[in-house]
């Protein structure tokens, strides 16, 4: 009688940790779907999404000739997905204000400094960004390497 209560416990232990692993676990019956299927969507919904854009070539003039072409490679930070949809569906848009702009800007910039500033750079990129796309699309502008080519 002794070996039969003794059993009949260590199987009540073995269930009774079985059903506590799998609630910990969050398996078998007590299985969260709508909240871990929730969870998942609003993690992947808030990722960053990195966008290559193609390498901007900006011509620097002097004198009637090309003294100078800067190449700049730049990448776009989106907040998800569907930012990153709407960035790409406007890309021809975006690198044509920047590569217009930029036409302008670094003659001027190279006028007040000897060597482009990355920083200065990130931010125009980030307000011509912002006033193509419109304000919080583009979560940030990363400037990767810029390659000052003399003639």
């Amino acid at each position: 009688m002794k070996k039969l209560i003794l059993l009949f416990a260590l199987m009540m232990m073995l269930c009774g940790g079985t059903a506590g692993l799998l609630q910990w676990l969050e398996l078998g019956p007590f299985e969260q779907k709508g909240k871990v299927a929730k969870a998942v969507k609003k993690v992947l919904k808030d990722t960053a999404v990195f966008i290559d854009m193609e390498p901007l070539g900006i011509p620097i003039f002097q004198a009637n000739r090309v003294a100078a072409t800067i190449q700049i490679q730049v990448k776009l930070e989106a907040n998800g997905e569907g930012d990153a949809k709407k960035i790409k569906s406007i890309m021809p848009v975006l690198t044509d204000a920047f590569i217009r702009d930029l036409h302008s800007f670094m003659p001027r910039l190279l006028k007040a400094k000897e060597r482009v500033d990355v920083l200065i750079l990130k931010q125009r990129l980030q307000y011509i960004s912002d006033k193509v796309a419109g304000k919080g699309l583009i979560k940030n502008v990363l400037v990767q390497s810029v390659i000052d080519q003399p003639r």
